[in-house]
C-alpha cells in the first residue's frame, strides 16, 4: 500500500517538475509556479519516505532516480532566495536613505485604521497602495495628505485600482494600460532631497487564473514593456507592485534579464507576502525589483491588517555600486525573441 501510494506522488512531483518547463501559458501549468515550494516539500518527504519500502520494483527505481533528480532541480531553483546564497543587492553602510512600502490592501478589507497605523509607523518616503478602490481612498486620503506632498491616483471598484503617494516631487506622472484597459499602471520621476531623479514603476498586472486571465500572457506582456523601459533608461529605477508572479518564475527571471534589475530577495528569503491567511500556501507575490544605484538598509515583511497580503518594506541607500553593475544578468537571443513574441501575442 505504502508503496503505491508513493508511485502516485512520485510521479505527480516529477510531472510537476516537467510541466512547466514547457512554457505553456495557460493558466493551470503557471499555477506549478506558484507552488514551487510546496511541491518542493512534497517531493523531499516523498523521497525519504521511500527508505520505508523493503523492494523495489523497476519502475520505482526508476522514479526514485528521477526523484532525486527532481530534488536537485528544485533545490537549484530556490537557492539562490535563501540566506545562504549571496546577496544581488548589496547592504548599505552609507548613502541617501529612502522608505518604500508596497501594500496590496485588498480591496473589500476596510481595516483602514490598521493599515494607517502601518503607514504611521515605518513613515514611509513612497508609498505604493494596490487594490485600492474609491472608499479606500477615502478611507485613507486625510491622513495621507498630512504625510505627503505628492500623489498619483487611480481608485478602480476591479481590484486593480493603485495609489501612490510620495514625499518627494513627482514629474512626468502618468497612468497608463500597457495591456488591458482597466488595468492601469503608475510610471512617474521622484526628485531626492539631493535632487537625483528616480523612475518609479507600480504595477499590479492580472494573474493568470480562471476568473481573471486564461493565460499568462497579458502578465508577462506587461512586464516585459516595463523591463525594456527600464534598462533603456539612464535615471535609477524602482520597480514595486503586486506582481501576481513568484520570484523564481520564469517570467520574473526573464523581467530581471531584460530590465538588468536586480531583487533584494536574493540572498536575503523569500519574504512570503501571499496569502497571509494560510500559512503553507505563502508565495512571494509583491516585488520590489532595483537598480544597481542601491543597497539594502532593510527589508522585511509587517503586520497583517485583514488583508490577504504582508506589506513590503525596505530601507535603500542610494549608493550606485560598480560591484552591483557587474552582477547584473544580461539577455541572450532567446530572451529577446520569446520577449519579442510575448508583445506580438498582445497586439
Amino acid at each position: 500500500m505504502l508503496a503505491t501510494i508513493l508511485t502516485v506522488l512520485s510521479i505527480i512531483v516529477i510531472v510537476s517538475t516537467l510541466v512547466p518547463l514547457l512554457r505553456i501559458d495557460h493558466w493551470f501549468i503557471r499555477s506549478f509556479d506558484f507552488l514551487f515550494v510546496q511541491l518542493t516539500i512534497l517531493t523531499l518527504l516523498t523521497a525519504t519516505t521511500w527508505v520505508f519500502v523493503p523492494v523495489f520494483t523497476t519502475l520505482q527505481y526508476v522514479l526514485v532516480a528521477l526523484l532525486t533528480i527532481v530534488i536537485f532541480f528544485r533545490l537549484w531553483v530556490i537557492f539562490p532566495y535563501i540566506k545562504l546564497a549571496s546577496k544581488k543587492v548589496l547592504d548599505a553602510v552609507d548613502g541617501e536613505c529612502l522608505k518604500i512600502l508596497s501594500a496590496n490592501v485588498l480591496m473589500y478589507n476596510e481595516n483602514y485604521e490598521g493599515f494607517l497605523k502601518i503607514v504611521t509607523d515605518k513613515d514611509p518616503d513612497i508609498l505604493l497602495v494596490v487594490e485600492a478602490d474609491q472608499k479606500w481612498l477615502e478611507g485613507i486620503s486625510k491622513s495621507m495628505e498630512k504625510k505627503f506632498a505628492y500623489n498619483l491616483l487611480h481608485p478602480l471598484d476591479n481590484t486593480y485600482g493603485m495609489l501612490l503617494f510620495s514625499k518627494f516631487e513627482l514629474k512626468n506622472s502618468e497612468v497608463r494600460f500597457l495591456v488591458g484597459e482597466h488595468v492601469p499602471s503608475f510610471k512617474a520621476i521622484f526628485t531626492l532631497n539631493s535632487g537625483q531623479d528616480i523612475q518609479f514603476f507600480g504595477l499590479h498586472p492580472k494573474p493568470p487564473s480562471p476568473s481573471e486571465n486564461k493565460t499568462s500572457t497579458p502578465r508577462d506582456a506587461e512586464l516585459i514593456m516595463v523591463g525594456r523601459e527600464a534598462k533603456i533608461g539612464d535615471l535609477p529605477v524602482i520597480v514595486a507592485g503586486d506582481m501576481n508572479d513568484v520570484a523564481w518564475s520564469h517570467t520574473s527571471r526573464l523581467f530581471i534579464r531584460l530590465s538588468g534589475l536586480l531583487d533584494p530577495r536574493m540572498g536575503r528569503g523569500f519574504f512570503n507576502t501571499y496569502h497571509a491567511k494560510y500559512p503553507f500556501l505563502r508565495w512571494p507575490l509583491d516585488h520590489i525589483f532595483l537598480s544597481h544605484h542601491f543597497k539594502i538598509l532593510k527589508m522585511e515583511l509587517l503586520n497583517n491588517f485583514n488583508s490577504d497580503h504582508f506589506p513590503i518594506y525596505v530601507e535603500l541607500a542610494f549608493a550606485p555600486s560598480l560591484e552591483a553593475k557587474i552582477n547584473t544578468e544580461k539577455p541572450d537571443l532567446d530572451d529577446r525573441n520569446e520577449a519579442a513574441d510575448k508583445l506580438n501575442q498582445v497586439r
